[in-house]
């Protein structure tokens, strides 16, 4: 089959969701003006004119800026960054598991056990919670994905603790954890297919990701 073909297939038999926030820089134009951005963290691009003559841009800010990836090197001098972890881990089978009022306890929805038992071992776990409601991972919940083990967690609107980051990012195959996606709620199935490929640069403690859902039609 030939590339377009199969993205001809693909567009065909799934739809396709984007899951990452999109980012407004500010930008220093050349000619001496200033467009803000809509980021709390420094994200800034500066123009300039580089021979040929062509516009490019010096990139000023941070590893945990819009949709992201972290990885034991966020934690521990010496963990491993994208460039050490296999591409398989981000990209498969993906579970979306969404916490709604219903759930609630106190105003407060505690996600435990009781709302991963479709979760297989190996799966990619994305869990969501609806704006501005009280979200979090409990204890057991977060020993019980370290031990399946599970693939990769990403969130929305959920606080994943910094025991969670530890339990994952920690073991000897580490648990990458996504973080400030976005459109989990337009997901009505299930299991979707997901990608999130980290850029491709040693060191970085987290990566910037596209973080896509493949949700299929039928």
């Amino acid at each position: 089959m030939t590339p377009e073909g199969l993205a001809e297939l693909l567009s065909k038999k799934y739809r396709i969701i984007d899951l990452s926030v999109e980012i407004h820089p500010g930008v220093q134009k050349v000619d001496g003006s200033y467009h803000w951005g809509n980021q709390l963290r420094k994200f800034e691009l500066r123009q300039f004119v580089a021979p040929g003559p062509h516009f490019m841009y010096w990139v000023d800010t941070e590893t945990h800026v819009g949709t992201h990836v972290e990885l034991p090197a966020h934690l521990y001098q010496d963990g491993k960054a994208a460039t050490d972890i296999p591409l398989e881990t981000f990209m498969g089978e993906c579970i979306v598991i969404k916490a709604d009022g219903a759930q609630a306890r106190t105003g407060h929805i505690e996600i435990g056990p009781e709302h991963l038992q479709n979760v297989k071992p190996g799966d990619i776990v994305l869990l969501y919670s609806p704006p501005g409601q009280s979200c979090s991972v409990a204890p057991a919940a977060t020993r019980l994905l370290a031990s399946l083990p599970i693939k990769m967690l990403g969130v929305q609107n959920v606080a994943a603790p910094n025991d969670l980051h530890e339990a994952f990012l920690g073991k000897e195959q580490p648990i990458p954890i996504i973080e400030e996606m976005v459109h989990l709620d337009q997901i009505v199935k299930e299991r979707v297919f997901f990608i999130g490929f980290p850029l491709r640069v040693a060191e970085m403690d987290s990566s910037w990701i596209r973080a896509v859902a493949f949700e299929p039609r039928d």
